[in-house]
């Protein structure tokens, strides 16, 4: 408790985390600063029960495939906190042998990490524009255990923007709505008033940045939500026993409606081949049955599937993330 104390004396951002991947192990916590757990040192990887989906978060499957990207995502609170945490990742790769100090856990011709901030404030834009210039000096050093200019950027985002008011246009800070509607058009009345009546809808775009663009975009057209809807956007529920999760499996057995948004790459060369000039969008709303579907576009030839209901193609490489 004294620890929170001295938090929120100091700012609104908590910590300061590198996250890498191993080959043997995946993704992981290199880095902290302050530790993530207090009894642990500024390089354990050992995370709480509530955040330990963090690495997977912070660096996403596929990001490999893009030189940089940058994600939002969300955590759930930890203990007596009842509002969750907002985090924005920077990811880079930087080729073995440009290293100046190779690790011998370094096994493959690039070395992927992300650098994030997590945060009480959801000022995705204010956030990303700063760690972005971090995150390029920090692998301009070519030597990952050089980590002063991480606690440097922990102490000024705490001092510039301590005592910051979630209101004005620095919320709105690299959102683009007119952007989002130059490219879904007529649609996003449709995404608007969906949301609205609370139906789940599914976006899957690549790259992830331009994912949580258009998600986020899309929920800044609520007067209010990225100020303070966003709060109850993630929670944590212990682990439950077996007859829990049966009695769960049979509800979520059931038919239910879902909505989905597919973004194509603009790069893609299949798109070019078959002589496309914009991005195609899909949206498809009703019962999750394979002949009942609506499509305002053809289907794609591929059908993915999440939650037991089958959905349009989410393409090679896709990034999903699923707003409730």
């Amino acid at each position: 408790m004294e620890s929170q104390g001295r938090d929120e004396v100091k700012g609104p951002v908590l910590h300061i985390v590198v996250v890498g991947f191993h080959h043997k192990k995946g993704c992981q916590v290199e880095f902290s600063y302050p530790p993530l757990m207090p009894d642990e040192g500024h390089d354990s990887n050992v995370l709480p029960d509530e955040w330990k989906y963090l690495p997977f978060l912070a660096l996403p499957d596929g990001a490999h495939n893009y030189q940089e990207d940058t994600v939002y995502f969300h955590l759930p609170p930890l203990g007596g906190d009842r509002k969750c945490v907002y985090g924005v990742s920077c990811y880079r790769q930087i080729e073995a042998k440009a290293l100046k100090v190779r690790q011998a856990d370094v096994t493959r011709e690039t070395v992927q990490k992300s650098v994030c901030v997590l945060s009480r404030v959801p000022l995705y834009g204010l956030l990303q524009a700063k760690l972005q210039l971090i995150t390029h000096a920090y692998f301009e050093e070519k030597d990952f255990s050089q980590i002063s200019i991480l606690k440097e950027l922990y102490e000024h985002m705490n001092g510039s923007l301590k005592g910051s008011a979630l209101e004005g246009s620095q919320v709105y800070l690299g959102l683009s709505p007119r952007d989002l509607i130059l490219h879904f058009r007529h649609k996003v009345l449709i995404l608007f008033k969906l949301i609205l009546l609370e139906k789940k809808v599914l976006f899957y775009v690549s790259p992830v940045s331009r994912l949580v663009g258009a998600l986020m975009t899309v929920l800044s057209l609520f007067p209010g939500m990225m100020e303070h809807g966003l709060v109850d956007s993630s929670s944590y529920r212990p682990k439950s026993s077996l007859s829990e999760d049966l009695s769960l499996e049979e509800i979520a057995s059931g038919a239910e409606e879902f909505v989905s948004v597919s973004v194509t790459d603009l790069d893609n060369t299949q798109l070019q081949l078959e002589g496309s000039s914009e991005p195609a969008t899909q949206l498809s709303s009703g019962p999750s049955t394979e002949g009942d579907n609506h499509l305002l576009k053809p289907a794609s030839r591929t059908v993915t599937r999440v939650g037991g209901q089958r959905l349009g193609d989410a393409g090679p490489q896709r990034f999903r993330r699923r707003w409730d």
